[in-house]
């Protein structure tokens, strides 16, 4: 499985996600440490951090937050 079906998977990145090119490669010239530790800081972090620390706010509980700046 790809960097890309991967983050999907665990939720990083949103189902219906329309990526770039340049997105594209960037996720994929991930390492599979990189890809996992992406996994496992989501994992650690509830929604409600997340929303709270990076999106700039709570987000409706239907809409996944985007906000995580790396």
């Amino acid at each position: 499985m790809g960097n890309i079906d991967q983050l999907k998977q665990a939720g990083i990145i949103p189902a219906n996600a329309s990526l770039s090119q340049a997105d594209q490669d960037v996720i994929n010239s991930l390492t599979s440490n990189e890809v996992a530790a992406l996994i496992s800081i989501k994992g650690k972090l509830t929604a409600d951090f997340i929303q709270r620390n990076f999106s700039g706010g709570a987000a409706p509980a239907n809409k996944p937050s985007l906000g995580i700046v790396f």
